[in-house]
């Protein structure tokens, strides 16, 4: 494992148990590395944020790719919408994370956004619908708010959730 994958190794366990973004200080402790091994790869605590935020972008890319062989998109896109850990992360610690920063965010702003609108075309090419397609995405990003919100189980389970989205149970 490279210094860079322990330090994002380290953040998202911290960010899961604590709910916050860990200080570079405390990834150097956690780390067993310098401060300035750290801050080589890390050189910035918005560094930090987009690297975290990145690594979820890239495993839901992952999923949803795998899924669309499948024909399960718009399954495994409600799954993740309602999940409230992904690869280890808190997904609404994540997401606080993003918010609290969203002045800060620039090109990760713009790469979320890209990362959005592959989804929705994954979604839209399994629905045979952009209007399906934003719907389901929609319903996914409101499942992600309300985690943010309350962190108890949706009120739907994903069956549920397929069924009122007009895909496969």
């Amino acid at each position: 494992m490279s210094a860079r994958d322990l330090l994002l190794a380290a953040a998202r366990r911290l960010v899961a148990e604590q709910g916050r973004l860990p200080s570079l200080d405390q990834l150097a402790r956690e780390t067993g590395l310098s401060k300035g091994g750290v801050t080589h790869h890390l050189p910035t605590r918005a560094a930090l944020v987009h690297a975290l935020i990145m690594a979820v972008v890239d495993e839901t890319d992952r999923a949803l790719e795998a899924a669309a062989r499948d024909g399960q998109v718009v399954a495994t896109w409600l799954a993740l919408s309602s999940a409230t850990v992904v690869g280890g992360t808190s997904i609404t610690a994540l997401a606080r994370i993003a918010l609290d920063a969203r002045e800060q965010l620039g090109e990760t702003a713009d790469a979320i956004a890209a990362a959005a609108d592959r989804w929705e075309a994954l979604l839209a090419a399994e629905l045979g619908s952009p209007a399906k397609a934003r719907v389901v995405r929609l319903v996914g990003d409101g499942l992600l708010l309300g985690a943010l919100i309350d962190d108890r189980a949706p009120a739907l389970s994903l069956d549920e959730l397929m069924v009122v989205v007009g895909g496969r149970p």
